[in-house]
């Protein structure tokens, strides 16, 4: 299992030394408004402050040349007005974009929108757009009752008709790449074809267990709610959970280009209960004398679900910190030859990447150093689960349990050291529990034993462990 992930990895990260993941030979696409390393956001922001009609009609066109029926009955709604724009007043939903459908607000992820232009509102379009296909068929049905509790079934029927849609703008480019000699690899491109083809045909709910094979590890979130970090899970049923995230930088055309430029696997997910809760997309960077493992995007879940069985859900916290920790294992227990874990972080993330352990470099470079104690409690409880874990990765974790345990020895003042402090004990527990590896449990008892003068919490938090381990 170790060397299938291994050339798994391996070979989809070093495809993927380009930002560029436009697709080949693709229709010509609007301006999109990128964000680089020296925040032009703040200019692009400047600039754009909501979605225009113009906007609008440039999607509706995008859509048009793909699907001429959707695009035609779109264009005809626009001219009347049942498609529009907000007014001066109401132009934000709190940090969202959104246009007006049929009397109805249809939010647009305003840094998707800086970052990939008008693909987010064809996406609301199209939602929409099958919703109200879906309406229809209820209504001429003559079952009132039906149509007014139906609002989960008209929401995937939206969803459904945006995934479908994308499906086959990819078809149609695989297409056009092996009837132009464009595909780099045509048996592949053919198989892919029929592939995509299926989950039109196969709309299954995301079933991911324990045993799945496709699982690189198992942990929790929200402090026991079992989670899986794996490969992005392509189906049906995963596109629309995406269509429906409203998050930045992820969106149904992003997966399936990762797809048609066979860098899926470094796509990654946290999945629990059959529910995407975030993504995270990874590349190589290289630099003059070394590579890097570089997060490139990374987003999780939030807000309310639209599932009407669960209308109060939260998503659970930590699913940040459960794919940093995904990734950090990965890293040290497949990748060993990357020297460094870095990303480039927004203004409005960097408390959360300081909370973990990430260090400045530069103005917006962030780089791994050494993680800390909440990271390492997610890490650590991952592999209480995994088996198959190099040694490298087993000398790196004792080496931090080491450090960790020499934090106590000093005197914490204020609330936040206070708060680091339980966070570092809290860590120390886990390593202690029954289902910790072995290796782990005896370099905490160690260092406890070893400093045990010098750590108040030694004598209990070793207590602890004896009361777990004859429980």
């Amino acid at each position: 299992m170790l060397s299938a992930r291994l050339n798994l990895l391996a070979g989809s990260a070093t495809l993927i030394y380009s930002d560029n993941l436009a697709p080949r030979n693709a229709e010509p696409a609007a301006p999109s408004i990128g964000i680089s390393p020296d925040f032009s956001i703040f200019s692009a922001v400047s600039r754009i402050t909501m979605i225009k009609r113009e906007h609008i009609k440039r999607a509706v066109d995008a859509i048009s040349r793909r699907n001429p029926d959707i695009g035609y009955s779109l264009d005809e709604m626009l001219a009347m007005g049942l498609i529009d724009v907000p007014s001066a007043e109401e132009e934000r939903d709190g940090n969202n974009f959104f246009f007006l459908f049929d009397g109805e607000k249809v939010l647009v992820n305003r840094v998707l929108f800086f970052n990939e232009g008008i693909v987010p509102v064809e996406q609301g379009l199209l939602i929409k757009y099958g919703e109200l296909v879906k309406k229809q068929e209820l209504q001429a049905g003559g079952n009132l009752s039906s149509y007014r509790n139906a609002p989960r079934e008209i929401r995937r029927a939206g969803l459904r008709t945006a995934v479908f849609h994308e499906i086959d703008y990819a078809v149609k480019r695989l297409r056009n790449n092996i009837e132009t000699s464009a595909s780099l690899d045509r048996k592949r491109d053919e198989g892919l074809i029929g592939f995509l083809e299926e989950l039109k045909r196969n709309i299954a709910p995301l079933n991911v267990g324990a045993n799945d094979p496709a699982v690189f590890y198992r942990g929790v979130v929200d402090e026991d709610m079992p989670a899986y970090f794996m490969p992005f899970p392509i189906s049906a049923e995963s596109l629309m959970q995406v269509a429906d995230m409203n998050v930045e930088f992820f969106h149904v055309r992003f997966v399936l280009n990762c797809l048609i430029r066979g860098v899926e696997g470094n796509l990654l997910a946290c999945v629990s209960e059959g529910t995407i809760l975030g993504l995270v997309f990874l590349a190589v960077r290289e630099q003059v004398f070394k590579k890097d493992l570089e997060i490139k995007y990374l987003a999780t879940l939030r807000g309310k679900t639209w599932d009407v069985e669960r209308p109060s859900f939260k998503p659970p916290k930590g699913v940040g910190t459960f794919l940093i920790a995904g990734v950090w294992l990965l890293w040290k227990n497949e990748m060993p030859k990357l020297k460094e874990l870095v990303l480039d972080s927004e203004l409005g993330a960097r408390q959360f990447y300081d909370s973990l352990g990430f260090s400045a470099r530069g103005l917006a470079r962030y780089v791994l150093k050494e993680p800390k104690a909440n990271l390492l409690k997610s890490i650590l409880n991952m592999t209480h689960h995994c088996p198959e874990l190099s040694n490298e990765a087993i000398h790196e974790i004792r080496k931090l349990i080491a450090r960790q345990i020499k934090r106590l020895r000093k005197k914490f003042k204020g609330d936040s050291d206070a708060s680091e402090r339980r966070a570092v004990v809290t860590f120390i527990l886990e390593c202690l529990k029954p289902d910790a590896r072995q290796e782990f449990v005896e370099t905490a008892c160690s260092n406890l034993i070893k400093y045990r003068t010098k750590i108040p919490e030694s004598r209990e938090i070793l207590r602890f462990s004896v009361e777990r381990a004859s429980g």
